[in-house]
């Protein structure tokens, strides 16, 4: 039997890309989730909606990152596509993820240790995002 017009490469190439755009899909879920609780954990407290300007004295003087703004970590939430080099297989590429924090936000990773928002978030989505790739595991994710 012989199969005519057969190109694998064409077929890996849909597949990928219909995979990374339901990655996509159920990574902004995920975000969504993320800022919903992290706007709940910041609350309306004292400190909220301080900004404060880059210091002018001390040993810190002039460096960007101790400047402050209301809503930074917040707003740094974000879902990328990691570009990858070809060639690579499909499933050990990490091509899809979410990020808290930036330069000038650099306590995300400390915020998520002591008042977790990430974690949560992808729990309590994890049904949704299982349904939305297409998977149909029953176990933990």
């Amino acid at each position: 039997m012989r199969i005519a017009n057969w190109n694998p490469n064409a077929i890996n190439k849909t597949l990928e890309n219909v995979t990374t755009k339901r990655l996509l899909k159920a990574a902004k879920v995920v975000a969504a989730a993320t800022k919903k609780n992290l706007a709940a954990s910041i609350g309306s407290g004292e400190t909220t909606g301080i900004n404060r300007p880059v210091y002018r004295s001390g040993d810190y003087a002039g460096q960007y990152w101790t400047a402050r703004e209301a809503g930074m970590l917040l707003s740094s939430v974000r879902v990328v596509q990691k570009k990858s080099k070809t060639g690579k297989l499909m499933w050990k590429r990490k091509n899809v993820r979410i990020y808290a924090g930036h330069k000038k936000a650099f306590y995300a990773e400390i915020y998520e240790f002591y008042k977790p928002f990430m974690r949560p978030a992808l729990a309590s989505t994890q049904d949704m995002v299982l349904q939305m790739i297409g998977e149909n595991y029953s176990g933990e994710m």
